[in-house]
């Protein structure tokens, strides 16, 4: 009969487990640790507030202060993605998104509607919906509404940053 520590000959002695088994009982506790997960994880509803609230203060910042704000809200090598190209970088981002803000008709407002973040609270993107609206030049209202997602890193210094930008026009 073999228990956890020791086991019995076939003559009915007892004798103590081999120090291989040991080992490899020592060996597994190690791996088995090593293959957990962190204990120190951030609470999962706690990063999805946080980048709910990072995609919330980026509409009311860019409603206030439109290009500036749009282009300091991605991390440096930030991408956006528009039936155009791809658009990398904040000059890059900066040169694209400043016509349409120049323009005092413009209004591009959203709000997110989800967010999903992983597991070590580094990353995370959200899921919305956008309105874009501008006069044309007869004074018309043009309205655009769509989805969009964002993919946020979180900075070391713990600032969200938006590191790709992808909307979807409804039309």
């Amino acid at each position: 009969m073999t228990t956890g520590k020791d086991r019995t000959d076939r003559v009915g002695r007892r004798q103590a487990a081999h120090p291989v088994v040991h080992w490899a009982a020592a060996l597994l506790a190690v791996v088995g640790a090593a293959c957990a997960p962190p204990a120190d994880l951030p609470d999962a509803a706690t990063v999805v507030a946080e980048l709910m609230e990072a995609d919330r203060v980026f509409a009311a910042d860019v409603a206030e202060r439109g290009t500036d704000a749009w282009v300091e809200a991605f991390a440096d090598s930030g991408t956006m993605f528009r039936p155009g190209g791809t658009i990398r970088g904040h000059d890059a981002i900066r040169e694209m998104m400043a016509p349409a803000f120049a323009d005092t008709s413009f209004r591009l407002t959203w709000d997110p509607v989800e967010a999903f973040a992983s597991p070590d609270g580094q990353l995370g993107y959200t899921i919305g919906r956008y309105t874009s609206r501008r006069r044309d030049a007869d004074g018309a209202v043009v309205e655009s509404t769509g989805s969009y997602l964002t993919l946020w890193r979180r900075q070391a210094d713990g600032v969200w940053k938006a590191v790709a930008d992808i909307g979807n026009p409804d039309e």
